[in-house]
């Protein structure tokens, strides 16, 4: 495993984690809101053996460049994909994301799918409603929590939405990676807050465009509205959906065997 250094649509600094298989197919990994490349740590593995596989840091998480000023809605996040994948010499990559990284990944897709060799979203929804966005932007007003140690700080660890059954080595693990030592020696988040300030687009408009073969994995209990993930795969030229059992929204964390299950079989097919 070694870091990789990207540049987004702005000239600014991305950086990546890449797991191995130079040479292969590549698969580029976008995790959700609020998190970081690492959290694909559980499942990135298993799939080296068939693919190259790289996890992105999006702008403003983990240890990616903080914008100057807000720039954190999903058109930015969209150019920044359009920036590495154009720049990175790897060929058209099967591009994977969950929740806010798979609504950016469908609007990439819906934008550029002559640039991809597949798909998969994993539990994200198509369009944010007013509340959502506005539960977010309040959320992101409050100060960010702040720890003496770094022990403090894992313990401290919450995901956004709380439910999960991962594993404390899971929670612990993703937790590591999340924090920073502040030059005043407190532990703090290494996520910008304003990430939490969305301009969503709507998904919605560019599914019929998708030419690309199409995954869709669903959280066994979801965050989404019963029968949106059918109706969201049905618009897609060439889609189709899975349920991840044992998982509810960070699927990724929760089950990331039957995760890596999924997406082994999908890009076996695709190659």
């Amino acid at each position: 495993m070694k870091t990789l250094n990207f540049k987004g649509a702005d000239g600014n600094a991305l950086t990546g984690v890449d797991y191995g298989g130079a040479g292969k197919p590549p698969v580029l990994l976008i995790h959700g809101g609020a998190a970081h490349a690492r959290w694909w740590d559980f499942v990135a593995p298993a799939l080296v053996n068939s693919h190259h596989v790289i996890a992105l840091d999006q702008r403003g998480h983990g240890d990616s460049e903080w914008t100057r000023e807000w720039g954190y809605g999903t058109r930015h996040y969209v150019a920044d994909l359009n920036a590495v994948i154009s720049a990175w010499g790897l060929g058209a990559p099967i591009l994977v994301g969950h929740s806010m990284g798979g609504h950016n990944v469908m609007c990439y897709a819906g934008l550029y799918s002559e640039a991809l060799r597949g798909m998969v979203v994993i539990d994200s929804p198509p369009s944010y409603p007013d509340h959502a966005v506005a539960m977010l932007r309040e959320l992101a007003e409050k100060p960010a929590r702040r720890f003496d140690s770094q022990a403090e700080a894992i313990a401290g660890f919450r995901t956004i939405p709380s439910d999960t059954v991962a594993t404390r080595e899971v929670l612990d693990h993703v937790a590591e990676h999340s924090f920073r030592l502040a030059s005043d020696g407190k532990w703090e988040y290494k996520s910008d807050r304003r990430t939490m300030m969305r301009e969503p687009m709507k998904a919605w408009d560019g599914l019929a465009r998708i030419k690309c073969p199409a995954l869709f994995l669903k959280a066994e209990t979801s965050v989404l509205k019963d029968g949106l993930a059918e109706r969201m795969v049905a618009a897609m030229p060439h889609g189709r959906l899975e349920v991840v059992p044992s998982s509810h929204h960070h699927v990724l964390l929760d089950n990331p065997v039957g995760l890596a299950r999924a997406l082994r079989i999908f890009l076996h097919e695709l190659e």
